[in-house]
């Protein structure tokens, strides 16, 4: 079985992403090895990214490790005054810009003779995540508080392809919210993706 969806992700692999379609084929054939290998739990990113394209609430470890990411950030913050572009946890820029989905998909797929060369390539990468806005830009992302410390509510939205075409020519766009439980909200958090 693991042979057979090996055989499928390498034969989408070799074709140039052209359609919604064929990024949530992949996720999913994604996720039945790893699930199968017993190692999803290990690529959070990766998981929760996955389950961004067909669930638009998160819960439990993904909406935890979304929360997470935003309350050390805004922990710092309130000490500090950083601002999210100063802050230093690689985590919370890698989920925001998508690099640690792009990372872990190659480190995911690699041992099991999936051809992730394609994965680092960056023209077939900028298709993919330009076919993967337009999943997940029919449901905004959102993760609600239960163990964070100052954040209480993460929302993030893809922006249509004409919007962001508006600001950012040819690039997509996703935008982060979030909400402190004292009832600040920030706003805007603009990632402009390649």
């Amino acid at each position: 079985m693991k042979d057979d969806i090996v055989t499928k992700l390498n034969r989408e692999f070799a074709e140039h992403i052209a359609s919604e379609r064929q990024v949530v084929y992949i996720l999913v054939e994604v996720r039945k090895l790893l699930e199968q290998q017993n190692v999803l739990q290990t690529f959070p990113t990766l998981r929760m990214c996955s389950n961004w394209a067909v669930h638009p609430k998160l819960n439990h470890s993904d909406a935890q490790l979304v929360l997470g990411y935003f309350d050390a950030y805004e922990l710092e913050h309130q000490k500090s005054g950083i601002t999210v572009q100063e802050f230093p946890l690689e985590p919370l820029q890698s989920l925001m810009s998508l690099k640690a989905f792009r990372a872990e998909l190659v480190k995911g797929l690699a041992p099991y003779g999936v051809n992730v060369d394609v994965l680092q390539n960056d023209v077939f990468w900028q298709s993919f995540i330009q076919h993967y806005a337009a999943v997940i830009q029919d449901c905004p992302l959102e993760a609600k508080e239960s163990k964070t410390q100052l954040v209480s509510h993460v929302l993030c939205t893809a922006w249509s392809k004409e919007k962001a075409d508006v600001i950012f020519p040819g690039k997509r766009v996703i935008q982060w919210n979030w909400k402190l439980k004292t009832g600040i909200q920030r706003e805007n958090f603009v990632c402009a993706l390649i």
